[in-house]
């Protein structure tokens, strides 16, 4: 649909009830003029009734039209204010048939105030029907409220001027006395009902705050008719233009009917107070205050007097019950969430393990106490050896199931006291605390994978290639992150070795003695000869299928063979050729976009992976910068992701960074969120444009209950503090239901759609059929 049909409908929509509200000015303004011109008796006892009988049947159709067209609880709340003003004009019927037809005096009390005080009761019962934030404990709330504040001010009003009235005027006639207080009472109730159901309503909030204005013009007519008839002084004249107005307002409120692209407000929690929660205190207040003043000052209260101040209070200990019930239960609820988030911040989401923040912290406390009293500390460190082969031929459902298994193993082969973690992938840690030699404990581990793994009715077997770093009493102390380096250098040496190995850490072991120097220089070679190329994975929109982004992806195929990005990545990072690699990667996403978005209609952005060395790398915005400048690329179409570990290695230098990019226009990412050392709430600390939810979140999010519970909470804080959310390694038709049900947006994985070259992305930018 185009826009100008939405404002062309927006247009008819806004029409009505302009023209509805002239008319009823006009109306206003006739009856107001008919009240000087037509003689008194006349206008008392044709012209009023009939106008208000004709205001009541049109506020009544109007209410009943908009019932039908609505659904749900707005139907009902609806329809319940159709029946309110369908009983007012029912009870103003009989009073015209008295007065007009029959020529009579209507009598007071008549079977009239039936239909008037059934408005008010089910026009608070439509109010509190009505769709709000803060839910059936919330709707509770308000009618206490409403109760409480009505009875203080019928106390109020009883004891200072309308009781006396009443008395004198009305004799021993109680129900016309009743009938009398009940009026403005319920008016009362209504007002203070309505404000607090405006302050809390969700969507348009236009027909309530017109209801609640109508509410206000019926409180002063019938405030006015109680003191005048309790004199016995009522008669026709501008004081029934209230209940007219009134029913004109009900009327314009049915006639509001939103646009069609009209945004939804509200929307506050239940836990979040306003100052329209306090306005029902204000009026108890004065009413406690005058009645003790009275007493004080040597009134006699009578039993209704002290019936109804004691029904003050007790709706205000009620009042007070529920909110302290309803406290109580947030925070359980809230305690709950925290230590959920607070596992899941130390755990990792699909093995359960502890994560690499876990597994830091008390690494690092086992080596304080190695520092202090000479206690034995060691790491294994295990990668498991060709598991991108389970990945690729087996699927990546079944690698996560077999990550799973292979944790219940490890936990399974060590002691109690030790620690396992998964530190990301398919890399594994164990930390041995109280001593013991690590080789027998590491041999022990290594031979628990031995057996092989059944999964998906295949065999699957998995060695793994072990790292062995320890610090015995006499050795010097170490930092956590030197000892978990030294494990991994180990392993690699391992792996060297010819995999299904393990190897103690030594003097002299590095790394880049470690690695491959005819691949290195290979990769030297691939790097000026722009060999090393990209390949582009949509990212996706889940309703529609529109394709908002694309993931520039490395590759790179040496002697006919592909080269993973996990091996070459990092040995650009070790051997000194990253920054190389990554401005050459990072023209070409460029000069492939600027092509790209003329040719697409919509907003496009590439995301292009930046490694955290490069983050913080001196001129390293200044090439960002003379990128946009030469391709004239549109704010927010390139966008630079990074992991935890480069934003948070160094918060002050990549926040610097990421500022100066953002002015730029460039949009900044954080990746594979879940599997670093951060935590929720340090989203909040760096100005970012999105975060992509690592796999491992989504791995059994549809088998497993916890996962999804924690998926949905992720989602929930990122959409609070404004933060989108891009979920990767969609796999399964039922991984992608799921996040349609948890209000997730935007997606990637092989499920839809594979990483592709360059030449096939303008076919891809179609749009991509997503799995009902």
């Amino acid at each position: 649909m185009e826009r100008g049909d939405l404002t062309e409908r927006g247009a008819r929509a806004a029409g009505p009830p302009r023209l509805a509200l002239a008319a009823l000015l006009a109306v206003l303004a006739g009856y107001a003029l008919a009240d000087q011109l037509v003689p008194a008796p006349v206008f008392d006892r044709y012209v009023s009734n009939l106008v208000q009988a004709a205001a009541g049947l049109t506020a009544t159709v109007l209410a009943g039209h908009r019932a039908r067209s609505t659904t749900g609880r707005t139907r009902l709340s609806w329809a319940s204010l159709a029946g309110g003003t369908g009983a007012w004009t029912a009870g103003q019927a009989w009073w015209c048939w008295v007065q007009v037809v029959r020529g009579g005096d209507a009598p007071f009390p008549s079977i009239a105030d039936v239909g008037f005080v059934l408005f008010p009761v089910l026009a608070g019962c439509a109010l509190l029907l009505q769709p709000t934030a803060d839910g059936s404990v919330g709707r509770v709330r308000r009618a206490l409220d409403a109760a409480m504040t009505s009875a203080a001010v019928g106390l109020v009003s009883w004891e200072t001027t309308l009781g006396a009235v009443v008395a004198g005027n009305t004799g021993d006639d109680r129900l016309a006395g009743a009938l009398l207080v009940a009026y403005p009472v319920l008016d009362v109730l209504l007002v203070v009902l309505g404000v607090l159901t405006l302050a809390r309503a969700t969507g348009d909030r236009v027909p309530i705050a017109l209801v609640v204005l109508g509410v206000v013009a019926f409180s002063v007519a019938d405030s006015a008719f109680a003191y005048v008839a309790a004199a016995d002084a009522y008669a026709g004249d501008l004081l029934d233009l209230g209940w007219v107005a009134g029913f004109g307002c009900i009327a314009l409120a049915a006639l509001r009917v939103p646009a069609p692209d009209a945004p939804v407000v509200g929307g506050q929690g239940t836990g979040r107070s306003s100052r329209a929660d306090f306005l029902p205190y204000v009026p108890v207040a004065v009413a406690l205050a005058v009645t003790t003043g009275l007493v004080v000052a040597g009134r006699t209260l009578n039993r209704w007097e002290l019936l109804t101040a004691g029904v003050v209070i007790a709706l205000l200990l009620t009042r007070q019950y529920t909110a302290l019930r309803d406290n109580a239960r947030l925070a359980t609820e809230l305690a709950a969430r925290e230590a959920q988030l607070r596992h899941q911040a130390f755990h990792d989401g699909l093995t359960g393990l502890a994560n690499r923040a876990l597994f830091l912290d008390r690494l690092g406390h086992a080596l304080a106490l190695h520092a202090r009293d000479l206690r034995p500390v060691a790491v294994v460190f295990l990668d498991l050896d060709d598991f991108k082969l389970v990945n690729d031929t087996l699927g990546h459902a079944v690698g996560d199931e077999l990550l799973v298994r292979v944790a219940e193993r490890l936990t399974g082969a060590v002691r109690t006291g030790d620690t396992v973690a998964r530190l990301g992938g398919d890399e594994f840690a164990v930390l041995l605390e109280d001593g013991g030699d690590p080789v027998p404990i590491a041999a022990k581990v290594a031979d628990a994978l031995g057996p092989a793994f059944v999964l998906g009715g295949d065999l699957v077997e998995v060695h793994a290639s072990v790292g062995i770093c320890a610090l015995s009493a006499e050795d010097a102390p170490l930092a956590a992150d030197e000892l978990l380096a030294r494990s991994d250098t180990a392993m690699y040496a391992a792996k060297r070795s010819g995999k299904d190995r393990i190897v103690a850490w030594s003097v002299g072991m590095s790394l880049a003695e470690l690695q491959d120097e005819e691949l290195r220089h290979a990769l030297r070679a691939a790097i000026d000869d722009r060999e090393v190329r990209l390949a582009y994975q949509p990212v996706v929109e889940l309703d529609g299928g529109r394709v908002v982004g694309l993931e520039a992806l490395a590759r790179w195929r040496h002697q006919g063979q592909d080269v993973p990005p996990d091996v070459f990545i990092p040995l650009a990072e070790r051997t000194g050729l990253m920054s190389a690699l990554a401005t050459d990667l990072l023209e070409s996403a460029c000069s492939r976009l600027s092509g790209w978005v003329l040719r697409h209609p919509h907003p496009l952005a590439v995301h292009v992976n930046v490694a955290p060395s490069q983050l913080v790398a001196p001129g390293f915005v200044a090439t960002v910068a003379g990128l946009v400048d030469r391709y004239q690329l549109r704010p927010g179409s390139l966008v630079l992701e990074i992991t935890e570990s480069g934003i948070f290695a160094d918060l002050g230098a990549a926040r610097r960074t990421v500022v100066e990019l953002r002015r730029l226009g460039v949009g900044v990412s954080l990746d594979d969120f879940g599997v670093g050392y951060s935590s929720l709430a340090q989203l909040t600390s760096m100005p970012l444009d999105s975060v992509k939810i690592d796999r491992s979140f989504l791995a059994a999010v549809d088998t497993d209950p916890r996962q999804a519970t924690f998926l949905h909470a992720v989602l929930r804080l990122a959409e609070e503090i404004g933060l989108p959310v891009v979920a990767e390694g969609v796999e399964r038709p039922a991984q992608l239901t799921l996040l349609r049900a948890l209000g997730c947006r935007q997606a990637q994985g092989f499920l839809l759609g594979r990483p592709v070259d360059p030449a096939l992305v303008p076919d891809l930018l179609a749009g991509v059929p997503v799995p009902a």
